[in-house]
């Protein structure tokens, strides 16, 4: 059977077994990647030696950062930062501009936080601020829920846009530095102007909905048991700069000792373990027990399913890449006249809005038109990040996080696609056009090849 062909099918397969059977992510990954070598006609030999490299390949691209991530991110969590650099930044901004403030608390977040626990971390001090300004729940969810998925999907050191560069060859500081130059603008205008506009259209709620409004200046006071927003917000950037710097470095010199130095701390792996010993340092007196081992020991249990579906999605990618689909899909492209950017961005698209897994997603995607992206002659700091933002605009029901603003804010389900699927939508078509444009500039701008 033709790669392509075994493809189709294995996705169908893969897709009934996740919706219709509910199997867990990484089960259908490595199933789909057995079943898709045997309809290929790979050699048992062969297919049994790509598993297990790679889930290799894939732990040593990022297999350390997702543990140090993890507990990086479960610190600032359990301490209190999180919420007390929430707060900061809406009394930074002025009440008049909460969603601005919570837009841009999302949008840095989920850097070093898996989306799903910022989400829950902050979805009380998102009631509770929309008690008092009396706008509508959907405009808030809106301006957070956009700025934390797109940095979650487009902005490393989390797990999918860690993988997509290490697989696609690009420069992870780079990535991070146009990762977050291309998502900006996309999170302030689909995350902040969107819901604005929401606001706006739906006017302020039923007072007899309020039963109990909370004081503003007793909600957005400091905690002084708890970090401070600055502190907190250093923390978070501590070890994106030491990547950021590393990689800016890089461009003037590439020799002597301080280019070594320079290169070591921000190397990413070492860059997030500093992060990790840093705020378990700094934070110790904040953590449970004040037991800083005993929490990294805790924390690190919980990477345990990020490292599963991740590896599972690495076995999957080395099945796809021992054969000839990408090369096939790029004939069909090419055929087509449909341009490179495009098909990666749709694609993890379709198969994020199929499955329901970001990550998932951007594994598949980068595996079939990653090579091809590149063999063209792409950028693969582009490419890559044209994969996640088709990832970031499949945000539908087959989703676990789709539900979330109806669990957590009481969005009514009727809702949830104008305050998920939408602004996501209008988010990844607003990058995917910055991208273009970068693309048309490949040739003079820095650090994309």
């Amino acid at each position: 059977m033709s790669p392509l062909v075994a493809f189709i099918v294995v996705f169908i397969i893969m897709m009934i077994a996740l919706i219709k059977f509910k199997i867990t992510p990484p089960v259908a990954l490595f199933a789909a990647s057995i079943i898709f070598g045997m309809l290929v006609g790979m050699p048992m030999t062969d297919l049994l030696a790509k598993l297990p490299a790679g889930f290799g390949s894939m732990m040593t691209s990022i297999g350390l950062l997702i543990i140090f991530g993890g507990i990086f991110g479960d610190m600032l969590g359990e301490s209190g930062a999180t919420e007390e650099l929430a707060k900061g930044m809406v009394r930074t901004f002025g009440k008049k501009n909460d969603l601005l403030a919570l837009n841009l608390v999302g949008f840095i977040l989920s850097i070093p936080i898996y989306f799903g626990v910022a989400y829950i971390m902050t979805a009380p001090l998102v009631v509770a601020l929309q008690k008092i300004s009396r706008k509508p729940m959907k405009s808030y969810v809106i301006s957070i829920f956009t700025g934390l998925l797109l940095t979650h999907c487009c902005v490393a050191p989390t797990p999918g846009p860690l993988a997509v560069a290490g697989q696609i060859g690009a420069n992870v500081g780079w990535f991070i530095i146009w990762g977050l130059i291309v998502c900006l603008p996309a999170s302030l205008i689909a995350g902040w102007g969107y819901a604005e506009l929401v606001a706006k259209k739906e006017g302020a709620i039923d007072r007899e909905e309020l039963k109990s409004i909370i004081n503003d200046d007793e909600l957005l006071a400091p905690d002084p048991n708890k970090p401070s927003a600055g502190l907190a917000l250093g923390l978070v950037l501590l070890p994106i700069l030491l990547i950021v710097i590393a990689s800016i470095y890089s461009i003037f010199s590439t020799e002597g000792i301080l280019y070594t130095i320079i290169s070591f701390v921000g190397n990413q792996n070492v860059a997030l373990f500093i992060g990790m010993l840093v705020t378990g340092y700094v934070l110790r007196d904040y953590l449970p027990k004040r037991d800083v081992q005993s929490f990294i020991d805790k924390a690190s249990n919980n990477t345990g399913g990020i490292l599963l579906i991740v590896g599972a999605g690495g076995c999957f990618s080395a099945v796809l890449q021992a054969t000839t689909l990408s090369n096939d899909l790029v004939g069909i492209m090419s055929a087509a006249n449909m341009p490179m950017i495009l098909v990666g961005f749709l694609l993890a698209c379709f198969i994020r809005a199929a499955v329901g897994t970001g990550t998932g997603a951007m594994l598949a995607a980068v595996a079939i038109v990653g090579p091809a992206c590149v063999t063209t002659g792409m950028s693969p700091v582009i490419a890559g990040l044209s994969i996640c933002l088709g990832a970031t605009a499949g945000t539908f029901p087959t989703d676990a996080v789709f539900w979330f603003p109806e669990k957590y804010n009481g969005i009514a389900s009727k809702d949830l696609m104008k305050v998920t699927t939408l602004p996501h939508i209008i988010a990844a078509l607003i990058g995917l056009a910055i991208l273009m444009v970068m693309n048309a500039m490949s040739g003079v701008l820095p650090g994309l090849y």
